[in-house]
């Protein structure tokens, strides 16, 4: 899931510490209560440490379990495709369906080398892409074994 909008850049050039916008907090609000059942089986949540990408999770965290363990890092913020399946093949075997918030250019870059053959337009605020890949653990886990479920977007405009 690729973190809701956010207020640009201010003069003082503090990218780390930009907060959602208004905008932000009304995709979220859509995507929360459009999809609670996709939010309520998550068991681990893997979320970048900039302010956005923690206001986006802590925004949805209500729908998660109450048992769903999650953790920040930084380093989801210019993570490559393979660095990304990395941190994935350390994942505990008891996790099953696992959400990643972050960032783009590298989740929309993550997306493509899981689709190599396939034009894939770049994921919009908010959006979130359901992958599902069949592996025995997670150290089995390479490009390859993805499958598209859904792109679920948050649509603001009632008539959409």
């Amino acid at each position: 899931m690729r973190h809701a909008d956010s207020y640009p850049t201010d003069f003082s050039g503090y990218e780390f510490e930009r907060p959602v916008s208004v905008t932000g907090l009304l995709q979220i609000e859509k995507i929360r209560s459009s999809n609670a059942q996709m939010w309520s089986e998550i068991d681990f949540v893997l979320c970048s440490g900039i302010k956005r990408a923690k206001q986006t999770f802590q925004a949805i965290y209500s729908t998660v379990r109450s048992n769903t363990r999650f953790m920040f890092d930084d380093d989801l913020v210019k993570i490559s495709p393979s660095g990304l399946i990395s941190k994935l093949e350390w994942m505990p075997a008891i996790y099953n369906k696992i959400l990643i918030v972050g960032h783009n250019p590298c989740l929309s870059q993550f997306i493509s080398a899981v689709f190599p053959n396939e034009k894939v337009e770049p994921l919009d605020t908010c959006e979130a892409v359901v992958l599902q890949v069949d592996v025995d653990s997670w150290q089995d886990i390479n490009f390859n074994r993805f499958i598209l479920v859904e792109r679920v977007r948050p649509t603001l405009d009632e008539a959409s």
